[in-house]
């Protein structure tokens, strides 16, 4: 097949967005498709957790196999939203018939990009499915703006036959929602590259002195944190939790491996609990460089807040998570919907209640007085996500199913009107 995906995030953006769309086009490559990847440019888009280099953005370009292109640059406002969807649609109608593509894969929310996504679809005449990676109605976003992003989902949801989705849970949020039928959403779960973090110490070392400005030394105790610094990852909890923490355990360092638009606001936080001496912030780092920090740290915690997302039974597909237990480590976590699938208490990790200051400050203590648990863990993590249902390929295989049921459908489609 040629496909087209289309998403709003992919690198130098950093963050699990970027990772699931980056994951699924580079292993339909691998099964033998022709991906063409269209994208925002990075800078359009508000609260973008992006890597920034002194090399230019390139608007066209090849990246691991995938034909990847981006649309020009214009300020991240609110009007952004709606010029967007032109912009997007004939950029992908342009693709679709210059490259002769013969279905559409596109990966929301925001349904910016699915909106666009069906309008060029349905000018050129092909079918197209879309990658739900969750519910719609982050907290970042204005109220108009999550009036108009709800609009969309319900324009798209209604349009669009085929749908993958990252969880059970959000398979049948969406059935349920929308009244789409259950065997016409497939789930491929968020999955980990286990490659990525088969590295030694050389490559470690190696990949630390380019960030000497941080000080980071083997010889220290990390707790450590990565991922967008968003109130929605539940940074603010953990910054809080530390100044606890270190008044039983000063020799410990928080890591916060990230960027975003709230760091600000948690440096404030980290001053406000007298914990700047023990914490470290870096800003968004490349995806490649990440396996590296999070080796440095001896417990790693995913301290995601109550929200409409989380408290979803079974929503959650954690791609964090997934990444600190392929590293073998010690894993404490917010029980929040879905993380039971990964987190078996005092197994696989250890789980708290989501905002739960306190009992997070208590476990990080009582886990870095047992180092025979620390290390338990950690293996008990590395082995189970060694599965290879927790692999990407795995998952592109669910999406190269439901591209080809969509297009199956499509034709019968199209022939039975013939037939009329």
């Amino acid at each position: 097949m040629k496909i087209l995906q289309t998403a709003r995030w992919f690198f130098p953006h950093t963050g699990g967005g970027t990772i699931r769309v980056y994951n699924i086009a580079k292993n339909l490559v691998k099964l033998g498709h022709e991906v063409h990847l269209l994208v925002h440019h990075p800078d359009s888009i508000e609260q973008c957790n992006v890597n920034h280099t002194d090399e230019k953005i390139k608007l066209q370009e090849e990246y691991d196999g995938i034909h990847v292109y981006r649309l020009p640059y214009y300020p991240p406002n609110f009007l952004y939203w709606s010029i967007s969807i032109p912009l997007m649609t004939r950029k992908a109608y342009q693709i679709i018939r210059q490259q002769k593509i013969d279905v559409v894969l596109s990966d929301n929310p925001p349904y910016l990009v699915g909106t666009a996504s069906y309008l060029a679809s349905r000018m050129a005449s092909i079918p197209m499915v879309i990658n739900v990676h969750d519910v719609w109605g982050a907290t970042h976003y204005s109220s108009i703006q999550y009036k108009v992003g709800a609009m969309l989902e319900q324009f798209c949801t209604r349009k669009i036959g085929h749908f993958v989705t990252v969880s059970e849970g959000l398979r049948t949020v969406l059935s349920d929602s929308f009244q789409i039928p259950t065997e016409n959403i497939g789930v491929a779960a968020n999955a980990i590259d286990l490659s990525r973090f088969n590295i030694n110490q050389n490559q470690v070392d190696q990949i630390l002195a380019r960030y000497l400005q941080f000080n980071l030394k083997k010889s220290e105790k990390y707790v450590v944190f990565v991922g967008i610094m968003r109130q929605w990852a539940g940074v603010q909890y953990l910054i809080e939790a530390f100044g606890k923490v270190i008044q039983v355990h000063p020799e410990l360092k928080l890591l916060l491996v990230g960027g975003g638009g709230d760091k600000e606001w948690f440096i404030e936080l980290a001053q406000k609990f007298q914990i700047m001496d023990h914490v470290i912030f870096t800003d968004a780092l490349p995806y490649i460089d990440i396996p590296a920090f999070i080796s440095l740290g001896t417990i790693a915690c995913a301290p995601f807040p109550s929200t409409r997302v989380t408290d979803q039974k079974q929503l959650m597909s954690p791609l964090k998570v997934l990444e600190y237990m392929a590293a073998g480590k010690a894993v404490i976590a917010s029980h929040v919907g879905g993380m039971e699938n990964y987190i078996t208490d005092h197994q696989t990790g250890l789980m708290v209640p989501p905002g739960d200051v306190d009992a997070l400050a208590n476990k990080i203590i009582y886990l870095v007085e047992k180092p025979e648990l620390i290390k338990k863990l950690g293996d008990n993590a590395r082995e189970f996500v060694q599965n290879e249902k927790f692999g990407w390929l795995a998952s592109a295989k669910v999406v190269e199913k439901m591209l080809l049921e969509s297009q199956n459908h499509f034709l019968n489609s199209n022939l039975e009107n013939i037939s009329k």
